[in-house]
């Protein structure tokens, strides 16, 4: 095998087995040297999208119980850039977002925005597209590709992974996207590894082609010393192009017909360590945990070095869970608090006066009430929405394009969606509180208890002393269920999304354990409370 020197990445001996003990690679060497188009063809389930875990996502392939051995895998991550499928373009940044994110966390020379126009040109985009305002949701899939292409080529990454570019392409444009790809490559002396069905983009981007190969499992290397090289850049003519996209074609399908349904060998089972089996099945349990400590150290560091991003994804998640539902929250605890004081006056019988029973109730209800319902009421809708979100940046790799930014997921999401969702949950629970005595407010001035709002407020703002007890336990549960919710809500949203259905699961998921949270925290703090 010949290869560019210097090397931006020298992978040997590399073998990936799927947790079952089923190979998937095995004994991949490749190497790419500095301005160098690798591109890697197979068929569907070869391990190209592995190959490229391995690179990425090296620790969640190990989580799942994935078993990597390699002999040599020489690389540096923070060189490494990735444009995944349909760009993963971040959807809660528009399209100057995206690319002012990627400048800010670059290495080198600090960069500025100005530059924004430039990286758009660079990729053939009307640098208009700059403008604040311009929703990545408005672009074609040709643009959001391009779009991508420029984001992580701003992050000045020196090697870049595109993972299957030209999905949902038309012919013109692939051509364009292999133009701009050799282009870039050439202008910034970096390199390029191309996975690929698409023989147009393969044949005309690549300086090396590798077939992963269904049959032994290994990176067979195509037409060696024939390959003409990149067919788009100067010096090809049509005929030339032609008869290599038919030469290429025919050895792919050739391939696929003789080894496309063999499944991948079977090997020696792992032996696995039982603590880690433990570990994987406690870890629900323990990730909120960990994110409550993640992020709170993260937070006041985002803050003093990020806080235009720290103040976006805020901004995203404030709207998520207070400023959208608010007036669901202020519709339920109203009538909540309406129907409990309505049922309670009429529950005396003959003899006992309704507006009796509403003075010995007084607000006693609220602080019963409100933090338990608000919190339930607040993870079902207000925790879901934001758990809905994270799972869906994690299920279209926006989450992964951060990291190949360079940018801590951890840091830019974790640690504002989980202040926001606590603070949140504090404004609801005082919102909510607030609607209740309101409606027991209009069931007191039907029944003319005098000094209805004093009444309704007294043991809230005011408490008797043989009552501030149980003011205190309601502040102390709506402090816990807010850090709670928080917490969880991050971890099972956040979490790896392999398919769509994981993304109502971690929501599900969430719901199930915040109930459980609440539950607990309410039956432990009636004991003590009444104990004392």
């Amino acid at each position: 095998m010949v290869a560019a020197t210097p090397k931006t990445l020298a992978v040997s001996g590399l073998r990936v087995s799927l947790p079952d003990g089923r190979v998937l690679i095995d004994g991949v060497d490749l190497s790419i040297g500095e301005g160098e188009v690798v591109v890697l063809l197979g068929g569907s389930g070869a391990g190209k999208s592995t190959f490229a875990r391995v690179l990425f996502e090296r620790d969640e392939l190990d989580a799942a119980g994935f078993e990597i051995v390699a002999a040599q895998l020489d690389l540096d991550r923070g060189q490494l850039g990735l444009v995944p499928q349909r760009g993963a373009l971040f959807d809660h940044l528009d399209v100057r977002g995206n690319l002012e994110l990627a400048l800010r966390h670059a290495e080198g020379p600090r960069a500025t925005t100005d530059e924004v126009p430039g990286w758009l040109a660079r990729v053939g985009l009307d640098p208009k597209l700059a403008e604040p305002g311009t929703a990545v949701g408005r672009l074609s899939g040709g643009q959001a590709q391009r779009v991508a292409v420029a984001r992580v080529l701003a992050s000045r990454r020196k090697l870049l992974f595109l993972d299957e570019p030209s999905v949902g392409l038309d012919p013109h444009r692939v051509r364009m996207l292999a133009r701009l790809i050799r282009t870039q490559v050439s202008a910034l002396g970096i390199s390029a590894i191309v996975v690929t069905h698409d023989v147009a983009l393969a044949a005309g981007v690549a300086d090396r082609l590798f077939l992963l190969s269904l049959e032994n499992r290994r990176l067979e290397q195509l037409f060696v010393d024939r390959w003409p090289g990149a067919l788009e850049d100067p010096g090809h003519d049509a005929a030339e192009r032609g008869r290599w996209l038919v030469e290429l074609e025919a050895a792919l399908v050739s391939h696929l017909e003789e080894h496309g349904d063999k499944p991948p060998p079977q090997g020696k089972i792992p032996n696995r360590n039982p603590l880690a089996g433990v570990a994987r099945a406690g870890e629900p349990l323990i990730s909120p945990f960990k994110v409550a400590m993640v992020s709170a150290i993260k937070t006041p560091l985002q803050l003093i070095k990020y806080p235009r991003d720290f103040a976006i994804v805020a901004r995203r998640v404030l709207a998520q869970t207070l400023l959208r539902p608010l007036i669901f929250y202020v519709i339920v605890s109203t009538l909540i608090g309406y129907t409990v004081l309505f049922v309670v006056s009429k529950v005396g019988g003959a003899g006992v006066r309704p507006d009796a029973l509403l003075r010995q109730i007084g607000g006693s209800h609220v602080i019963a009430l409100a933090p338990a319902l608000s919190a339930l009421l607040f993870v079902a809708a207000s925790g879901s929405a934001t758990n809905a979100w994270l799972g869906s940046m994690s299920l279209t790799k926006q989450t992964l394009a951060l990291d190949a930014l360079g940018v801590d997921r951890r840091a830019y999401l974790w640690a504002p969606a989980w202040l926001t969702v606590a603070l949140s949950y504090f404004a609801v629970a005082a919102l909510f509180a607030l609607g209740m005595i309101a409606g027991g407010y209009a069931v007191c001035r039907a029944y003319d208890v005098p000094d209805a709002w004093a009444l309704l407020t007294g043991d809230i703002f005011d408490p008797r002393p043989e009552r501030a007890r149980y003011l205190v336990r309601a502040l102390f549960l709506v402090w816990i269920y807010g850090w709670g919710i928080a917490s969880d809500v991050v971890a099972k949203g956040g979490g790896p999304k392999p398919e769509a259905d994981a993304v109502t699961k971690g929501m599900t998921a969430s719901v199930v354990a915040c109930t459980l949270w609440v539950v607990a925290w309410e039956l432990l703090t009636v004991v003590v409370v009444f104990q004392t």
